[in-house]
């Protein structure tokens, strides 16, 4: 190829009706980027091909005006011996199917609302706050603020006929548009079939974007295209990343005529099934053996039906409204990985254990406790049947009986409790242990 005059390739990274994505190096100055080439010849800049791709191109580099971490980046488009390219960063990662499908069709809750929380900044940005970068004193007639020259005055008709020709609807969002980085971060891709204000811009490889992510009214007139279409579609990507798949999916053991029309029926009419129940078994799959404890937060489900509305007006009103919204909910939210939640669930229950324990050996020292007093009550029972059973003469109490025995006056002899033979003082007036009085 001409091209590889100017650079040197190093992978291909994917392939369509349209274009090809190369890895290259450049032979002169050094640098890794990607590099999409149009797979048609071009025979000359006036066909409608290379007009088309430089449309895109345009839109792309508008959208780089901002210099958005989560937006592929592109550099000016060439045209080298009848090859039309540009060039673009060179992301080091995977596109998101290919990595939920590398995870088992499972990954945590916080993977999800980083993934959500950054796509949506794109779309913010995509739908509204582009405007800043692109605005024009001269050609879109603003008027110098007199307080600072440096700025323009711009109440809110004029910023909003400024975002409504500037902004720009994706209209092809889908988990293979979307780059997760090996450090985890995201980068929305291929903007073929973009909206860039009023403006069609139709030069991907796809005829009117991937069917599993259309939204509704898109199925009936292909011109009825607003940013709640792209609410939409990333709905359905938000849905799959976390139940671990999309809600309706295309039907390949029937023709695809009729995959499409109940595909399309689906989108329209039918209720989007549950993604707790989805995901649990996924999870089990994944994690056979372990107990499935949900783990993400409801806000999150809640935000992805409202993605999913049937009626556009239904909907987040665009990419800004649903990145706040996600904003002010996901700094309130202590993300607990699935693998805690069963630790700490592994924690209760050796707690319910020792608890268990902690009763039988208090109810074993009742029990002992009992003996020992049963034991007790005995032996004061035979002290005092002992007592009631010696003739007088050898009763302890009997002086002469101590005499005899000890060889001295009862003085000096010890003492004893008649009634349990306990020795005591020669000054006690009661036994300690039984309490009788002597």
């Amino acid at each position: 190829m001409a091209f590889l005059q100017e650079y040197t390739m190093l992978d291909e990274l994917g392939k369509g009706g349209f274009a090809t994505v190369y890895k290259v190096r450049h032979n002169e100055l050094g640098y890794i980027r990607a590099v999409r080439v149009l797979n048609e010849t071009i025979v000359d800049t006036s066909s409608k091909t290379y007009q088309k791709f430089l449309r895109e191109c345009k839109v792309l580099l508008r959208l780089g005006n901002g210099n958005h971490p989560n937006i592929v980046h592109i550099y000016q488009p060439l045209l080298l011996e009848n090859k039309a390219l540009v060039e673009m960063d060179y992301v080091d990662g995977q596109d998101i199917a290919h990595f939920l499908k590398q995870e088992h069709n499972f990954v945590t809750a916080e993977e999800v609302i980083r993934m959500a929380t950054q796509m949506s900044s794109a779309l913010a940005y995509c739908h509204e706050e582009i405007y800043r970068f692109c605005m024009d004193r001269d050609l879109d007639n603003l008027l110098d603020d007199p307080n600072d020259g440096s700025k323009v005055l711009l109440d809110d008709e004029t910023r909003q006929r400024l975002i409504t020709k500037y902004k720009v609807i994706h209209n092809d969002i889908h988990s293979g548009n979307i780059m997760r980085r090996e450090d985890g971060n995201f980068v929305l891709l291929d903007f073929g079939l973009a909206i860039n204000g009023d403006e069609v811009v139709r030069s991907s490889r796809h005829a009117n974007g991937a069917p599993e992510f259309k939204a509704p009214e898109k199925w009936d007139d292909d011109s009825i295209l607003s940013e709640q279409s792209d609410i939409y579609s990333f709905g359905i990507v938000l849905f799959q990343y976390l139940a671990g798949r999309v809600p309706f999916p295309y039907n390949t053991h029937i023709s695809s005529h009729k995959a499409e029309y109940e595909l399309g029926e689906a989108h329209q009419k039918a209720m989007p099934p549950s993604i707790d129940i989805i995901r649990k078994e996924f999870f089990e799959k994944k994690f056979e053996g372990e107990e499935y404890y949900k783990d993400y937060p409801q806000w999150l489900e809640e935000m992805i039906l409202k993605c999913l509305q049937k009626d556009p007006a239904d909907r987040f009103r665009n990419g800004k409204e649903l990145h706040r919204f996600i904003l002010q909910h996901s700094h309130q939210t202590t993300e607990v990985p699935n693998e805690v939640m069963m630790q700490l669930e592994q924690l209760k229950t050796e707690n319910r254990t020792l608890l268990e324990e902690v009763v039988t050996l208090r109810e074993a020292n009742k029990m002992l406790n009992a003996a020992v007093n049963e034991k007790q009550n005995a032996l004061l029972r035979m002290g005092q049947a002992l007592h009631e059973t010696k003739p007088m003469g050898q009763q302890t109490d009997n002086p002469r009986y101590q005499e005899e025995k000890w060889g001295a006056s009862t003085s000096d002899a010890p003492k004893y409790c008649r009634f349990c033979g306990t020795q005591l003082s020669q000054m006690a007036k009661f036994c300690k242990k039984c309490g009788h009085k002597l």
